[in-house]
């Protein structure tokens, strides 16, 4: 089996093409594509969907969350749904298998995994990986890229729900006993709220800002999801979702084609005004003088 090999100028047109891209008029539920050249650094980029990496070769710098994160020769990472990225470098030696698996799809599996290794994810999303994790995602990559060409396959989303759920179970044991060893397995009722809450602000915090929306959804007071909130992590869900506001809204500052009032539109705030006042409170500065430092800092 050849995979197919794309030349496009980044990693996320190349997924934009493969969400865009349709067989018998049918969106695809995964897709795999294989980059072996070296593409241009792109705009942010929010995936909807979410991505499994297998880097076989060379180097990658990328931006998840603000958070630059190194994958070398050897290395895995899982981005989840909703994540913002962007890439900053690539080597000229890159050679990379990218599965995408669609939203929905990612959320029937990951329901039957504890939370926590979600939580793992989002602060380790990239593990270098030893022989035997090397010849487990060689192996998955191997049947999802063999399922991705058999589209006549009677069982092939069958398939590919069952052999992702055995490789996140698979990661999963390698991240509780080498990678995060020290993170706590909390299966409390407090915990899986606090979980079902910070993916509620994943997909929401572009136009959802107060910690009633979220609590009407979970069926439980403001008070008591602020009580858990500081409970588990020690600041407010206000705070929480606020944090998240506030990076959706710096990655559209990075845009320079976008206007200020563009990006309140964006954000659902009433005017541009009330969105550099709520910027500001959170960060201390205006949303116009983080562009100008961020322009700076591009050489631009």
């Amino acid at each position: 089996f050849a995979p197919r090999k794309l030349m496009f100028t980044g990693l996320n047109r190349i997924l934009e093409y493969m969400s865009n891209n349709q067989r018998n008029n049918n969106v695809e539920p995964f897709r795999v594509v294989e980059i072996n050249h070296s593409f241009e650094d792109e705009l942010f980029n929010k995936n909807q969907n979410g991505i499994i990496g297998f880097c076989q070769r060379g180097k990658i710098d990328m931006l998840i969350n603000l958070n630059l994160i190194t994958i070398e020769s050897n290395s895995q990472f899982i981005i989840m749904p909703n994540t913002i990225t962007r890439i900053k470098k690539v080597s000229k030696d890159i050679s990379l298998f990218v599965l995408e698996i669609n939203d929905s799809l990612f959320r029937d599996v990951s329901a039957h995994i504890n939370p926590s290794f979600f939580r793992m994810l989002r602060t380790t999303p990239c593990i270098k990986l030893s022989p035997e994790g090397i010849k487990a995602i060689d192996l998955f990559m191997t049947l999802a890229k063999g399922l991705y060409n058999d589209i006549d396959n009677l069982y092939r989303q069958q398939i590919i729900r069952s052999a992702l759920n055995a490789f996140l179970l698979f990661t999963y044991d390698r991240y509780q006993r080498f990678y995060c060893p020290d993170e706590k397995i909390n299966e409390s009722a407090r915990n899986k709220i606090f979980d079902r809450f910070i993916d509620l602000v994943h997909h929401n915090c572009s136009t959802q800002r107060e910690v009633s929306f979220y609590a009407d959804k979970l069926c439980i007071s403001n008070k008591y999801l602020t009580d858990i909130c500081h409970n588990v992590v020690g600041v407010s869900a206000k705070k929480i979702i606020d944090s998240f506001s506030i990076l959706e809204i710096k990655v559209l500052l990075h845009n320079t084609q976008l206007s200020m009032q563009d990006i309140a539109n964006q954000m659902a705030f009433p005017d541009q005004s009330y969105m550099g006042r709520f910027f500001k409170r959170c960060e201390g500065i205006s949303p116009s003088t983080f562009r100008k430092q961020v322009i700076n800092e591009m050489g631009g």
